[in-house]
């Protein structure tokens, strides 16, 4: 990928915000197999509180609502978190809160959550491994972190390609992350890999075991869902 600025969590969250009406009421971006194996690798109760990082309009986290306790949406753009709520309001989910800011840097006490999702904001993160320590914060003991987002080869030139290709299509893409450099952030940070586990949930056990996971927000990525617990 071709050495660049990154763009700032300002100019992502001003971006994004003239967009939030569409995001809001994209198909693509508010179902998809993507939420269906999250739920499934996650398997929350309804005791639990989730957060739904990079959050926009919180379609994963109203997905999960009926699941769990309360969901708190949590992104940069105060107009998708204006959306969030409107969708949370048409949903008739009470629980639910929107909480302006940096992924980076989050404005909540130590072992807040059981529950944390990110999908397709990843590759917006200017420091993934700052982002997931903070994740691996604000989660309890034995919570569980949900990641979908897309991925490039271990090869230098398809990484290259990939990458110029999806800031051509979004400027505010800071880049999409091999295999290797999330194994490495998630043995920094103390995460623990997640195995996929049986589950009497008739949602997640309808699901066919090869269920596409492949990313709403550009198809030229190679796609994964990734769950985890903090060490």
């Amino acid at each position: 990928m071709s050495e660049r600025d990154k763009p700032s969590t300002e100019a992502i969250a001003a971006q994004f915000g003239t967009q939030a009406r569409l995001y809001a009421i994209s198909e693509v971006h508010r179902s998809g197999a993507t939420l269906e194996r999250l739920l499934e690798r996650m398997q929350p109760v309804m005791d639990e509180a989730l957060l739904d990082l990079a959050s926009g309009p919180a379609h994963t986290g109203l997905f999960f609502a009926p699941y769990v306790r309360a969901v708190t949406g949590y992104d940069a753009s105060t107009e998708m978190l204006h959306a969030a709520r409107l969708g949370a309001k048409a949903k008739s989910i009470a629980g639910f809160t929107a909480v302006c800011g940096d992924a980076h840097r989050l404005p909540f006490a130590d072992r807040a959550f059981d529950l944390v999702t990110c999908r397709a904001a990843a590759h917006h993160f200017a420091e993934p491994r700052a982002a997931l320590a903070e994740a691996a914060r604000v989660l309890k003991r034995g919570g569980r972190l949900g990641i979908v987002d897309g991925m490039v080869p271990e090869d230098d030139e398809l990484d290259r390609f990939i990458n110029d290709l999806d800031v051509l299509h979004d400027p505010t893409t800071v880049r999409n992350y091999r295999p290797s450099a999330w194994r490495a952030w998630r043995t920094a940070t103390s995460w623990r890999a997640r195995s996929p586990a049986s589950s009497s949930s008739p949602r997640a056990s309808s699901l066919p075991a090869a269920a596409s996971t492949a990313s709403p927000s550009a198809s030229c990525r190679i796609p994964t869902t990734f769950s985890a617990s903090p060490s």
